[in-house]
């Protein structure tokens, strides 16, 4: 079971071009009420962005771990994604976080919260 991090349900699927993408599996995707948006031909940089965050996720996360049934990799995914959205900052953004941007205190001691058996960390001060 996935955590629900107050995000809202998916919409839409970007996908490229594969031929592993067939009519049936955009058919099962229109069923579920996601709409599959195919990639124009010769646009390779169009997927750069999600690229990127599945590169972190494999390098940060999965890597690390051996998934033992979609409920482990569920599970370890979804601590990877709430890391990212709600503790992780982002450089591109001035080092604030995604999400629950609260204000960050200078003062105070400093605790460490972890995920993953201590592979994701996140130091913050106490208030």
């Amino acid at each position: 079971m996935v955590k629900q991090l107050g995000l809202k349900r998916p919409m839409i699927l970007v996908r490229d071009n594969d031929v592993k993408f067939t009519q049936e599996f955009d058919d099962t995707l229109k069923r579920a009420g996601i709409t599959p948006y195919q990639f124009p031909l010769q646009s390779p940089l169009m997927n750069a962005h999600i690229e990127r965050w599945i590169k972190s996720l494999k390098h940060e996360c999965l890597d690390h771990f051996i998934p033992v049934g979609t409920k482990h990799l569920d599970y370890l995914v979804g601590e990877y994604v709430e890391h990212y959205h709600i503790e992780r900052p982002h450089q591109g953004i001035g080092n604030k976080k995604i999400m629950n941007a609260s204000l960050i205190l200078d003062e105070g001691e400093i605790h460490c919260d972890s995920r993953l058996g201590g592979l994701l960390r996140h130091y913050h001060r106490a208030a």
